[in-house]
């Protein structure tokens, strides 16, 4: 298994700089940076080891193959701290040169313009300023965050989980751009209920829904240590709100 290579920080400083200049190199079907930094050395070898890695690329707007991929990053890296897994000289490499191909089909830059497509190629080929939520910006740091905050070996399927965070990005976004999300514990607990719910015929996915449960455990956080509370009280705090937003209105 080989080590991974990473960015140094000062080529990837200037390439952070130079976002909006270097727009119409994001189109290239190969990775540029080699020609881009010429005779600089811009790399360095790190302590991560990482096997050769295949992602699935995108079919259609339809067909992302997050949850495939998912399960093959987390799987590869699953031996990362958090803190190693914050270091962006990693991730920054892995987006402009180990997996180019899958960045240029998830997210195509013809799509966008202007602010736009210089805030996409900063939140998904770089870390976005707000580092809590840059992990799960980051194009590929996002599959291993997906994976960190879901996997449960004690499960037939450890994955199953992370089957329903990205049942869609709805519920993705509205758990994982939350600070508890930072706690398993709870992240567990809420997809457990979420996954009964889909079991038991009653599905919670609605868009307004997850949000509004979402910020019911912020300002049940704001009030409790909720990383106090066990698995099972936090699992009976969210499938009592769960019930009572699934409730039809009187």
């Amino acid at each position: 298994m080989a080590k991974t290579l990473i960015m140094r920080e000062t080529q990837l400083e200037r390439l952070r700089q130079n976002i909006s200049s270097n727009a119409s190199r994001y189109v290239l079907e190969k990775p540029w940076l080699a020609n881009y930094f010429g005779t600089d050395q811009w790399f360095l070898q790190s302590t991560v080891e990482m096997p050769s890695l295949e992602l699935t690329v995108p079919t259609s707007k339809v067909d992302l193959f997050d949850l495939e991929n998912t399960k093959t990053v987390y799987s590869a890296l699953r031996h990362l701290s958090p803190l190693q897994a914050s270091d962006e000289r990693l991730w920054a490499y892995l987006t402009h040169v180990t997996f180019w191909d899958y960045m240029r089909k998830r997210w195509p830059v013809e799509q966008y313009s202007g602010q736009r497509l210089a805030e996409n190629l900063q939140d998904r080929y770089f870390f976005m300023s707000d580092r809590p939520r840059a992990l799960i910006r980051n194009g590929i740091a996002r599959l291993w965050w997906y994976g960190y905050t879901t996997f449960d070996e004690q499960r037939d399927d450890p994955f199953e989980l992370t089957g329903v965070l990205l049942k869609n990005l709805d519920v993705t976004q509205s758990i994982l751009e939350r600070a508890f999300s930072r706690n398993r514990v709870v992240t567990h607990a809420v997809l457990m209920v979420l996954l009964e719910r889909e079991k038991e015929g009653a599905p919670f996915y609605a868009r307004a829904k997850v949000r509004d449960l979402a910020k019911y455990l912020v300002q049940v956080g704001g009030v409790t240590v909720i990383d106090a509370l066990s698995f099972a009280q936090i699992s009976d705090l969210v499938a009592r709100k769960v019930a009572d937003l699934a409730a039809p209105a009187q």
